[in-house]
């Protein structure tokens, strides 16, 4: 049983966050969400703020960076910041693995480093986790080894789990 994810300080949104935030996935994602103060809420876990909506974090906060979860892209349509891995690495990828740049067949190519990125499997195009690049977009698709992206966030971790009851 995985330890159970601890957000400290949740509470409704309010305006100033709510357009923080919705101009945040606007430059991160290219998406235009319509967050309103008190329909989500926002919390503070380890390294991060968090964006909660129905029960479940779909964002993550950091840096005046807002960049979603794994849950908040699955239901939104993101088409930026991917980074494509082979079924090869999809295992190692969603045990909260690293992603290696032998892994990686494709590319966004706006990712620069010290980018948030989301990967996404190669077959269906879903995402699978979230990490920091730490390469641009040509060095991961020309490199045959190295770490290109640190995990930070995967299906089946304790953020993905956050609000799912046994």
């Amino acid at each position: 049983m995985a330890l159970e994810l601890i957000v400290k300080k949740r509470r409704p949104i309010n305006k100033k966050e709510a357009r923080f935030i919705k101009e945040g996935i606007l430059a991160v994602h290219n998406l235009d969400m319509p967050i309103k103060a008190g329909k989500y809420e926002i919390g503070k876990i380890d390294d991060f703020d968090i964006l909660i909506s129905q029960g479940y974090i779909i964002a993550l906060i950091k840096n005046e960076m807002t960049h979603f979860t794994v849950r908040g892209l699955l239901a939104n349509s993101v088409e930026t910041g991917w980074v494509q891995v082979d079924m090869g690495a999809v295992p190692f990828v969603c045990n909260g693995a690293n992603t290696m740049a032998a892994g990686i067949n494709d590319v966004s190519p706006e990712i620069v480093k010290d980018q948030y990125v989301w990967i996404r499997e190669e077959n269906h195009h879903k995402p699978l986790a979230i990490g920091l690049a730490l390469m641009d977009a040509e060095e991961m698709l020309n490199s045959e080894k190295g770490k290109a992206i640190k995990s930070l966030h995967y299906i089946g971790d304790k953020i993905w789990n956050y609000g799912i009851k046994d």
